[in-house]
């Protein structure tokens, strides 16, 4: 894989996946109580890799990948 070839995981808020509109305490609350998406991006594209219900399991996905060192294991 050369320098331009980048794999990474992102979560989002699934009620705010574009981000959060402004920045009121309703609005943050909102964007945590819901369910998170599950982004992988890759060389060849992005895609939506699943949905988790809460913030501990997104970041619980977030940190397997870390763990293994990437989407090929490596």
């Amino acid at each position: 894989m050369d320098g331009d070839e980048r794999c990474y995981r992102e979560i989002r808020s699934a009620r705010f996946p574009l981000g959060l509109p402004d920045r009121s305490d309703l609005t943050v609350i909102d964007a945590f109580a819901d369910a998170w998406l599950l982004i992988e991006h890759r060389p060849s594209g992005t895609q939506l890799a699943g949905v988790a219900e809460d913030y501990d399991a997104a970041r619980a996905w977030l940190a397997q990948h870390e763990e293994t060192g990437g989407p090929d294991g490596s």
